[in-house]
């Protein structure tokens, strides 16, 4: 299958816009009501740079397939055009929290902007949408079901009986249904749509929504991946089968491989308990042209989430850059098969993101240390460890005090409570992908 990539937002938006000009819902309210959405997640800074799961594509991309699904063959018949609009609002909405702190939303917090908020009330009016409708499908979504909170059930309650469908048990239930439906397509959602390098930024953005711990993202992104093709085989083999055929091949392609780097992962660490073969961190001391070799680290770099890819159009002129500090991780030996790399440079060399303000910038005494790039399945070896001290020690030859990089927030954490020589300089909420300080 030919890789792909998630479409653009410019992309998603125009073809947003086609499926309800389609449906016949050429009200300029609907536009607004695209726009509104797009205006709120802009001012939480939810695209771009921003290093998270529940971004402003993710939103696009739900409220595109939730569309394009509704319109197939195993719903068409179901989903009225008044469910429909319901459930472009709801799909818009279904993440968006006011206050966001964290990169995981909270349902219940969406499901009440969508009943007070002003503005979006006075659009749900013009387009005859009903908000208690609208926040009874976003609290459906919440996940895992089984394990909801009792107050999801009230609450689910309470919008029913305000909504105009207070005393219509059948309405209620095909409701209920509906944002099973929408909670589906949620979470197939790009990976419908992107190529297996797509699918896994997703799934390492998805680990750090949902709590997973980095090492198991594979093996949790099965799990994952388990619970729709079986607990909820149902609703899901509907949902691919009205997705285009592309789409839900891509789907199905993208689980497969997840299965197949999970065999890698196994085999990998076989190799390393079973027949003591080591992972190498060797300080490299380039200076020669070798297409091949610097062919390799740029594949590997290319497996990191684009917002952690730092100086991408110069990647290749910075590996002969003297001041560059590059230390390759190597599979049995120092001049095996490379398998990593942890790399860096001045900090004044990099322009870091979210405007972080580090106090020793311009003081040369820092060098930051660009997210640490591992080949798909060598992750949890303890390859990461031994590359950053590796690193840390040749920076420190060099007479710097300071190595800087970004983490997520509990590695950080962790490393803190394991008595590491290393502190929070600055926390970027609602990613929780802090900038760091070790001194040396």
């Amino acid at each position: 299958m030919v890789e792909q990539n998630i479409p653009s937002l410019s992309k998603l938006h125009d073809e947003i816009i086609k499926l309800f000009k389609n449906e016949g819902l050429d009200d300029f309210c609907y536009y607004e009501l695209l726009n509104y959405s797009l205006e709120k997640f802009k001012k939480q800074k939810l695209d771009g740079q921003y290093y998270g799961f529940h971004n402003t594509s993710h939103e696009l991309v739900v409220t595109h397939n939730t569309l394009m699904a509704s319109r197939g063959k195993e719903f068409q018949s179901i989903i009225l055009k008044e469910d429909f609009k319901h459930l472009f609002a709801a799909a818009l909405f279904h993440d968006f929290e006011p206050d966001k702190i964290q990169d995981r939303p909270l349902e219940i917090f969406a499901a009440d902007f969508v009943t007070i908020d002003n503005t979006l009330l006075k659009l749900f009016e013009k387009c005859e949408i009903d908000p208690h409708l609208v926040a009874i499908l976003i609290l459906r979504t919440t996940y895992p079901w089984e394990s909801r909170n009792s107050e999801i059930d009230f609450m689910i309650d309470d919008h029913f009986s305000k909504s105009k469908y207070s005393t219509n048990e059948q309405k209620q239930e095909h409701y209920m249904k509906l944002g099973w439906f929408l909670s589906v397509a949620d979470r197939i959602g790009a990976y419908a749509l992107g190529g297996f390098l797509d699918a896994m930024a997703l799934a390492k953005k998805n680990a750090h929504s949902l709590g997973w711990n980095p090492e198991y993202v594979v093996r949790e992104s099965i799990r994952f991946f388990e619970v729709l093709m079986t607990e909820e085989r149902e609703m899901t083999d509907k949902v691919i089968l009205s997705l285009p055929k592309p789409m839900g091949d891509t789907f199905i392609y993208n689980i497969l491989n997840f299965y197949k780097l999970r065999q890698k992962e196994i085999q990998i660490r076989s190799d390393i308990v079973f027949k003591n073969i080591s992972l190498i961190p060797h300080l490299e001391k380039y200076d020669e042209t070798n297409l091949e070799y610097e062919q390799k680290l740029f594949e590997i770099f290319d497996e990191i989430p684009e917002q952690l890819q730092f100086n991408k159009k110069t990647f290749f002129e910075s590996l002969h850059d003297p001041k560059t500090i590059l230390v390759t991780l190597r599979f049995a030996s120092e001049d095996g098969k490379i398998i990593g790399f942890a790399k860096g440079g001045p900090l004044e060399n990099y322009s870091l993101i979210r405007s972080i303000k580090d106090e020793n910038h311009g003081k040369f005494n820092t060098v930051f240390l660009e997210p640490l790039a591992l080949e798909m399945g060598y992750w949890g070896h303890g390859g990461g460890s031994s590359l950053r001290k590796v690193f840390n020690d040749a920076v420190k030859k060099q007479g710097y005090s300071y190595v800087t990089s970004l983490q997520l927030r509990d590695v950080i954490q962790n490393r803190i409570d394991r008595h590491e020589n290393i502190e929070f300089v600055q926390q970027l909420n609602p990613e929780r992908l802090d900038y760091y300080r070790v001194t040396l």
